[in-house]
Formats: structure tokens, sequence, C-alpha cells
């Protein structure tokens, strides 16, 4: 066991150290484009605390996002705050509003659930829109920042990294807890969970608030690198699919499934974008449904018990009646 989790902790260890290596060994292009994954992975992450740990498929969490990046671009332009306050107020605020919608929504169970987060987010987008505050659908700017434009891309992705790491750390200390088991049994069966004295409520809605925080600090660091916000882009549904997809095809309920589902898809979607520009919206998706098919519990799984060949997809069709 000892040798076990010290191979794990090399491994582990080593992946860092290259990560942290890639920027100094890649162009600006490559670099955002690493970034862009690392945002991604963030926000997979996060949604699997409580889609894949809790069991509660929210549709919605890309309200989070756009919080963290309004709160970011408000308190800056219009507060006067630099980034590490607004970072950090950021994360905090998403949370907040996933507790305060959590506590009536998460009442709801499946698809009501889903659909009631889904109509969250849009409800959040309209709102936005229209409020003076946020300046409605022209935008707000935000302070550019002050680095030679090669230091930019590595800050903006060494920020994102950081995050990542917090994000994945975070959640492996919760699996180790009385928290963690708790929302592995509301995930398997709340009604036996909440018999035997588990505060479902409260369990439930600290994972929906986790959630939030890790997907707003990566909105937060999203709008700080564009230098400008509007509703659309930050507040579309989309995002929250791609989030979803990218756990699923990584390994939902996993802590790298979402990482490797993030590089995947990321990886897929611009290959196929160089080469097949007018349809690859149809090739992505069908390689996406083909692997969720033949690999239901994600590729992490194949990574992990190093199978791959034909018994091992029949198997999983079998198992998982697909």
């Amino acid at each position: 066991m000892g040798n076990y989790r010290l191979k794990n902790y090399l491994i582990c260890s080593l992946i860092l150290l290259g990560m942290m290596l890639f920027p100094l060994f890649n162009n600006n292009f490559v670099i955002r484009f690493g970034t862009d994954i690392l945002m991604f992975a963030i926000m997979a992450s996060a949604w699997n605390i409580i889609g894949g740990y809790t069991g509660y498929a929210s549709f919605g969490n890309v309200v989070f996002f756009g919080i963290g990046a309004y709160v970011t671009a408000i308190l800056m332009e219009k507060a006067g705050l630099n980034f590490a306050v607004a970072f950090v107020l950021s994360g905090f605020g998403a949370a907040l509003f996933a507790i305060l919608i959590g506590l009536p929504v998460l009442r709801l169970r499946g698809h009501y659930f889903a659909i009631a987060t889904l109509g969250v987010a849009e409800a959040m987008k309209a709102l936005v829109q229209n409020l003076e505050l946020t300046e409605g659908n022209s935008g707000i700017y935000l302070p550019m920042l002050d680095l030679s434009v090669k230091s930019q891309y590595y800050f903006f992705f060494y920020m994102m990294l950081g995050t990542l790491v917090v994000t994945l750390l975070v959640t492996y200390l919760i699996l180790k807890a009385k928290f963690g088991y708790s929302l592995i049994a509301i995930r398997e069966d709340e009604d036996a969970a909440n018999s035997v004295g588990i505060n479902t409520t409260y369990a439930k809605t600290m994972a929906f608030a986790l959630s939030g925080f890790f997907t707003g600090l990566a909105g937060s660091i999203y709008a700080y690198q564009q230098a400008f916000i509007k509703p659309g882009p930050v507040f579309t549904v989309g995002t929250t699919v791609k989030m979803i997809v990218m756990a699923v095809f990584g390994g939902i309920g996993q802590l790298f499934g979402p990482l490797l589902g993030a590089f995947c898809i990321e990886i897929i979607s611009e290959v196929l974008s160089n080469y097949f520009l007018a349809i690859h919206t149809l090739f992505f998706g069908a390689v996406v449904i083909l692997a969720i098919v033949f690999t239901p519990k994600g590729m992490i799984d194949i990574a992990s018990q190093k199978k791959f060949g034909l018994a091992y997809f029949l198997q999983n069709i079998r198992e998982n009646r697909v």
C-alpha cells in the first residue's frame, strides 16, 4: 500500500512539474490553448462535486462562471480593487449565490433539478442584460494587465493551473473526510442517507457552494484575461454542456476524470475543427457519443485498468445495458 501511494504521488508530481514547465517551451498560441484546457478542467472538476459525487446533474453551473466574471469586472472597473481581491471575492460571490438558490432548488431531484438550474442560468443572463450596474449588453471593460504580452500568457496559464490544483486538492480532501462519504451516500440513496442521520440538505448545499466557488474563480480569471465581458459569452448554456461532457467523457465521479476529459475533448475539438471545418461539430458529436457508449465509465477507467479491446467494450455495453 505504501509503495502504491508513493507511486501515485510521484506520478502526480511529475505531471504537475511537466505542466509548470509547459509554457516555457511553447509559443503564445499553444500556451493560450493550454490555458483554455485548464479553465475547462476547473469547471468540469467543480461540476463533478455536485454532479459526479452528489448525483445532482446541474445544467446551470455556467451561472457561477458568469457571476465570477462579472463580480471581478465590477470590482476592478467600478470599485477600483485589484485583481487579487476581486479574484477571491468572485469565488465567494458565486458560492453565496449557490447557497441562496441551492436551498430551494436542491429540494428537486433528477430532471426537475436539471431544468430548474437551467432556468436559473437563463434568468440570471436576462437580469444581467438589463441591469445598469452590469451595463447590459454593452459589456464591461476591465483594466489591462501591466505586463509584457509573453508574461501575460504566463500569468493566466499559471493562475488557471494553480486554481485547478487547489480544486483537485480540496476535492481529494473532501473525499477522504466524512463530508465526502455523505455526498456519495446521497448519490447512491438519498432517502437512506437521510434515515441514518446524514443532514442531506446541508451536504447538498455545501457541495453546490463548493462547485460554485471554483467555477466562479475560473470565471474571474477568464474575465481578466479577456479584458472585456458581456452576458452572452459568459452565460451561454453551451459552457455547462461542455463541462458535463468533459466530466462524463473523462470519468464522472473520479478525481482526475474531468481533467482527462477536458484534455481529450479540447484536443479532439481542435483537431477536428482544423481538418473538418465545415462539419467538425458533427464529427465531434459522433466521437463523444461513441466514447460514452463504449466507455460509460470514462477514459479514466481505461487508463486505470489498462484495458483496451473489443472484449472490454462489449463488457461495458452488457453491464450498462447500452
